[in-house]
C-alpha cells in the first residue's frame, strides 16, 4: 500500500511524548502522512532526508528547540519557505509577535485544537497544487464497555469529551495517554519541589510551562487553570503569591493522580480486548493474511504512519484469531512504538507458522 503522491507529508516535533502522540494523531485524521520528532535536531535530519509540506514545532526542547530550529531552517535557502508553525502555551499577544519575529510561519496556542491545525494546514501547507483535504468527521469512538466508559466520562477535574475530541475519538489512545500523564505529573510533582528547595525559579517555571500544555491536552481542565494562574503569577515578583499558589498546585496535582490511580485500576479489571476495534466475523484467510503481514511490517520498519491502515486489513483477514496479539500490535502502532508493533507482528507470523516474504528485501 502506497500513499497518493499528492498526500502532504507533515512533521511534528515535541519533547513530549502525550503532546506527540495528539499532535500526530489528528494530522493524521486530517489526511496527512505524519512524522514526527523529539527536538530540533532530529527534526533537522528528517527535514534534510524528506519533504515536509508543514512542520509543527514545541518551542521549548533540549538538545535543540524550536527557535535555534527556525533560524537554522530560515538561514538556508532550501527551507525559507518552508512552513514552520510553533506550538506553544503562550498566553499573550507580545509572546506570539515575538516568535513571528524569530521567523515561525504562525503560531497555534496548546491546548490543541483540530480546526485551528486544519486552518494551517489549509493556509500554510504546500500541497503542490492539490486541494487541501476536508476536514474529517471524528472517528465513530471505539465503544469500551459500559463501566469503562462511565469510568473516563465522570474523571473529576476532567473534561473527556475534550480529551477525546484532541485525539479524533480514539478511545485506546486516550486512555494510554491518561496513564501516561499520570506518571508525568508524579514526574513534574517532584521537578517543581525539588527547584523550590533549590529556589530555582527558571526550573519552576520551565517545569510548569511543561505541565501547563500536557495538561490542557488530556483534558485535565482543573489542573490546567491552576497552572494557567500560576505561570502568571511567576512572570511577576510576588514570592508570597507564588508559594501559596505553588501550595495549591501540590493538591490539584495529587488529586488528579489519584482520579488516574483509581480509573486505572477500574479499567485494569476488564480485558483490553474491551479497548480495542473488534475484529470482522470473516474467516482466516491465509492468502491475504499473508501479503497483508508482509506490507504492514514494511511500513511499521520505515516508521510510516500509514501502518495503521496496513493493520486494519491484517484485522480483518486475521479472522478473529490471535485477538490479545492483535490488541498489542494495533496498540504499540496507536502510540508510535514501531520496535514494539515490528516485534508483534513477527510473533504473530511464527504463531500462524506464516513466512514473511517482503516487496521490498526486507527480511
Amino acid at each position: 500500500m502506497h500513499q497518493p503522491e499528492h498526500t502532504p507529508r507533515t512533521l511534528f516535533v515535541d519533547d513530549e511524548s502525550i503532546n506527540q502522540q495528539i499532535g500526530a494523531e489528528i494530522l493524521l485524521a486530517l489526511g496527512t502522512e505524519a512524522d514526527t520528532a523529539d527536538n530540533g535536531l532530529q527534526a533537522l535530519r528528517l527535514i534534510r532526508t524528506r519533504h515536509y509540506a508543514i512542520v509543527f514545532t514545541d518551542v521549548e526542547m533540549p538538545v535543540m528547540d524550536g527557535a535555534t530550529l527556525t533560524h537554522i531552517l530560515r538561514s538556508d535557502s532550501r527551507y525559507g519557505e518552508l512552513p514552520i508553525i510553533a506550538c506553544t502555551a503562550i498566553s499573550s499577544p507580545e509572546e506570539e509577535e515575538a516568535l513571528l519575529q524569530k521567523g515561525f510561519t504562525a503560531v497555534l496556542r496548546k491546548p490543541f485544537d483540530v480546526q485551528a491545525m486544519q486552518t494551517a494546514l489549509n493556509r500554510h501547507a504546500t500541497l503542490s497544487g492539490e486541494a487541501p483535504a476536508p476536514s474529517p468527521e471524528p472517528r465513530p469512538r471505539v465503544e469500551a464497555g459500559h463501566v469503562i466508559r462511565e469510568e473516563l466520562e465522570h474523571l473529576p477535574g476532567f473534561s473527556v469529551r475534550q480529551g477525546l475530541d484532541r485525539v479524533m475519538g480514539n478511545l485506546p489512545l486516550y486512555v494510554s495517554l491518561l496513564f501516561d500523564f499520570r506518571r508525568e505529573l508524579a514526574e513534574a510533582d517532584d521537578e517543581i519541589r525539588q527547584a523550590r528547595l533549590r529556589d530555582d525559579m527558571p526550573s519552576i517555571r520551565s517545569s510548569v510551562h511543561k505541565l501547563k500544555g500536557i495538561s490542557g491536552n488530556v483534558g485535565a481542565t482543573d489542573l490546567y487553570a491552576q497552572l494557567v494562574d500560576l505561570e502568571q503569577c511567576l512572570q511577576g515578583d510576588s514570592a508570597e503569591n507564588v508559594d501559596n499558589l505553588l501550595d495549591t498546585l501540590y493538591g490539584y496535582v495529587t488529586t488528579a493522580a489519584s482520579v488516574l490511580a483509581a480509573a486505572e485500576q477500574a479499567i485494569a479489571a476488564y480485558p483490553e480486548a474491551s479497548l480495542s476495534i473488534p475484529a470482522a466475523g470473516e474467516a482466516l484467510d491465509v492468502h491475504k493474511l499473508q501479503p497483508a503481514l508482509c506490507e504492514c511490517l514494511l511500513l511499521v520498519r520505515q516508521y510510516n504512519t500509514a501502518a495503521r491502515e496496513a493493520f486494519e486489513s491484517v484485522r480483518r483477514f486475521l479472522g478473529g484469531q490471535c485477538g490479545a496479539e492483535a490488541n498489542e500490535i494495533q496498540h504499540a502502532i496507536d502510540t508510535f512504538d514501531f520496535e514494539k508493533a515490528e516485534n508483534g507482528l513477527l510473533h504473530l507470523a511464527q504463531l500462524l507458522d506464516l513466512e514473511l516474504r517482503e516487496p521490498n528485501g526486507l527480511s
